[in-house]
């Protein structure tokens, strides 16, 4: 297995406390998403700011009778303050050309239970399989989305656990690329599964998670922490 980079080495090395909360834009996501299930009350509990921890513990609080919010939760986390992750996020759940107003689509619900079922029971690959691959794929929700939401739902509240799946999106497959000569692709589960055993091996010297390098790698290209 090729050794981690030098320039993560001291973010492994080093002691850091949690990722910083950061700020996300309430009112749209109450626009788009509140009257979604039981989301309206999910999100006038929300503090003005998220970090890592506190999303997890969330979801976890969520599941697994609330499915709707807990997937809210999790992009509320993986959108950050962006202003495109309400708009999207209903546009998942619903599947509807017009989310401001549709239900929930009951095929979409029914498949991200689902999804927390085959991750939990049978590990992070398996629920990158089933959302990557009919029938588990939804509409609109691709690799990087999806495993933010696997993220959460594998860290069942504990944002460092050694089952919960790492994220895997465009900024780490590009900086895998260039700063560790290690080549993924996204959408491909024998990728993802490389992608875990890499993390592994490089937190293992230093007593760390596969989701706690993740987060260190996440620092590193976006100063993503304390």
């Amino acid at each position: 297995m090729q050794p981690a980079p030098s320039a993560l080495e001291p973010l492994l090395a080093g002691e850091h406390g949690p990722q910083r909360a950061f700020s996300f834009p309430g009112v749209r996501w109450r626009k788009w998403t509140a009257h979604l299930d039981r989301n309206s009350a999910m999100l006038n509990a929300l503090p003005d700011a998220l970090d890592r921890r506190a999303a997890a513990r969330l979801v976890e609080d969520l599941l697994p009778g609330d499915v709707t919010a807990a997937f809210t939760a999790a992009m509320i986390w993986g959108h950050g303050s962006s202003g495109y992750g309400p708009y999207r996020t209903a546009k998942i759940l619903t599947a509807a050309p017009s989310p401001e107003i549709a239900p929930v689509a009951p095929a979409v619900r029914d498949r991200l239970g689902e999804s927390v079922e085959v991750a939990r029971d049978r590990g992070a690959v398996e629920g990158y399989r089933f959302l990557n691959n009919r029938p588990g794929k939804i509409s609109g929700l691709g690799p990087a989305f999806f495993t933010k939401w696997l993220y959460f739902v594998t860290a069942r509240g504990d944002s460092a656990a050694a089952d919960a799946a790492p994220v895997l999106d465009a900024l780490v497959i590009s900086w895998l690329s260039t700063g560790a000569g290690v080549s993924l692709r996204a959408g491909y589960t024998d990728d993802y599964a490389r992608y875990i055993e890499t993390l592994t091996s490089w937190g293992a010297v230093h007593g760390l998670t596969a989701p706690e390098v993740e987060e260190r790698i996440f620092r590193l290209i976006r100063s993503d922490g304390a």
